[in-house]
């Protein structure tokens, strides 16, 4: 596998540190919570048309043109957002930004995973790199964000910008071949189980993006410095680390639909027991909780849609995929948890849609044990 592949995966995700820190930006920037929401929202928003459009572009031009094209173009549209100074040109420097950036990891992963097939090795090594390249430069931008806000558009540029110039060397280096994953290509998952998994991934990621969203106004409040919500991001990614190490063992073991219960009640825990902390540690503590959230829902189901669920699905359920885990679930999570910080407050906003987590949960179990059959 080229090692190239590793440092491409690292500057792809390194720029969504600067992207989930965009509402501590808005946040200083003086935009009320409903504004914030609907600032964060366009993102997720534009990922429902501008993914399939991308894809479908790439099938014309090679994805690695159009991944050349979002990359470069969202690095440029950026610096809109950075000038934005009121909501109605935040909204449109937002928009024009999305529509390019939306589809850059999508993008990403689609050109690792023909380099994995043409080379051999495993996806989810690669997706570690992701991870570690996040956690670095959200620990940076925690550091730099001291000396203003403009690092988040410097550093995130220049991911964006050499992105291109490393997929470039990936798919023209010759690499180093290694033995292809020996995968069971017994398929005895159904749609009935991905349905309710999708579902479930659907109120997990939900409360996932609110979290990423208005933590940083959940900070400010509790007085913490600008730069604690870099130091916590970077210290969330690290914790999918572990997973990552051992995630088809994991699944192998407790099986698909339970990794992503697991998920689900993590994130409906954290999200509530944040509002009850005022220790630093205490903080850290419970955001540990994050490498048993998104992760563990984005992997259990990634992994049976191309293990488990018959190859007739294949395209459809992989699109639904991408639709509901970057665009539906953050779009959710942006506008709903806005007004109810709006209406109430940031503590009773977080405790109710931790609540509802847990609600959400129940339900999935007990559809689980009434269709226990079915749920293969």
């Amino acid at each position: 596998m080229p090692i190239w592949n590793f440092f491409f995966e690292a500057l792809t995700y390194s720029s969504l540190a600067a992207r989930n820190m965009l509402g501590q930006f808005f946040d200083i920037a003086g935009f009320s919570p409903i504004e914030i929401g609907y600032l964060m929202a366009m993102i997720p928003v534009f990922a429902l048309v501008s993914n399939p459009l991308w894809f479908r572009i790439g099938s014309k031009i090679t994805d690695k043109n159009a991944f050349t094209i979002v990359s470069i173009s969202s690095g440029f549209l950026f610096w809109l957002v950075y000038l934005s100074k009121n909501f109605i040109f935040g909204l449109i420097a937002v928009a024009a930004f999305s529509f390019f950036f939306s589809a850059v990891v999508p993008l990403g992963d689609s050109l690792m995973m023909v380099s994995v097939k043409k080379h051999g090795g495993a996806f989810g090594r690669i997706r570690l790199f992701g991870t570690v390249g996040f956690a670095i430069t959200a620990l940076l931008l925690s550091g730099l964000v001291k000396w203003g806000f403009i690092w988040y558009f410097i550093v995130t540029s220049i991911s964006l910008f050499l992105a291109p110039f490393v997929i470039n060397v990936t798919l023209t280096g010759k690499g180093t071949e290694n033995k292809k994953l020996n995968v069971s290509s017994v398929r005895n998952g159904n749609l009935f189980t991905f349905v309710i998994m999708i579902i479930g991934m659907t109120f997990g990621i939900t409360l996932g993006s609110f979290h990423n969203t208005f933590f940083p106004v959940l900070s400010r409040q509790l007085g913490y410095d600008k730069s604690f919500v870099g130091l916590i991001y970077a210290f969330m990614a690290f914790t999918e680390v572990p997973f990552l190490f051992f995630a088809e063992r994991i699944i192998k073991k407790m099986g698909n639909f339970n990794v992503l219960i697991t998920g689900i009640f993590a994130s409906a825990l954290r999200v509530l027991l944040i509002t009850y902390v005022t220790e630093m540690m205490a903080l850290f503590l419970i955001e540990s909780l994050h490498g048993l959230t998104y992760i563990l829902m984005y992997y259990a189901l990634f992994n049976y849609i191309h293990f488990k669920l018959p190859e007739k699905y294949l395209v459809n359920a992989q699109s639904l995929f991408w639709l509901v885990s970057s665009g539906l679930t953050y779009i959710l999570g942006s506008i709903v948890g806005g007004y109810l910080i709006e209406f109430f407050n940031t503590l009773a906003g977080f405790r109710i849609m931790g609540f509802m987590g847990f609600a959400a949960t129940g339900v999935i179990v007990l559809i689980s044990i009434t269709f226990k059959r079915k749920t293969a």
